[in-house]
């Protein structure tokens, strides 16, 4: 009887403390100072505003179901965020179709992601 008390709650415990880290998921376009920030698939690209969470390459790893895939030359893809219009994306930042006919949240000032 005392196994089955621990062994519930246990999973009581497990369960609430996963609740919460949902809600901390870094998703495509969030700001960031650090790789942390983005979690375990995603990377900080430093060189745009406040720093945005993204994957590179996506033409071969895809992106998350927020982002879309943007393709800004042959050679260099990223997902970013996908959006409508300007009020979809975060503050220093807007809704731009520059590169295909997909929206997305890129740098306010016509910056696009670097390589570092």
């Amino acid at each position: 009887m005392r196994k089955l008390a621990i062994a519930l709650t246990m999973m009581v415990l497990s369960g609430f403390s996963g609740a919460g880290l949902t809600g901390c998921t870094a998703v495509v376009g969030d700001a960031c100072e650090t790789q942390t920030d983005c979690g375990r698939t995603m990377f900080c690209e430093r060189s745009l505003p406040d720093g945005y969470c993204t994957l590179k390459d996506c033409r071969v790893s895809g992106c998350p179901s927020e982002g879309v895939c943007i393709a800004f030359d042959e050679e260099t893809s990223w997902c970013m965020f996908a959006c409508d219009v300007d009020g979809d994306c975060r503050d220093g930042y807007r809704c731009v179709r520059d590169f295909g006919g997909h929206g997305f949240c890129n740098d306010a000032r016509g910056v696009s992601p670097t390589e570092e």
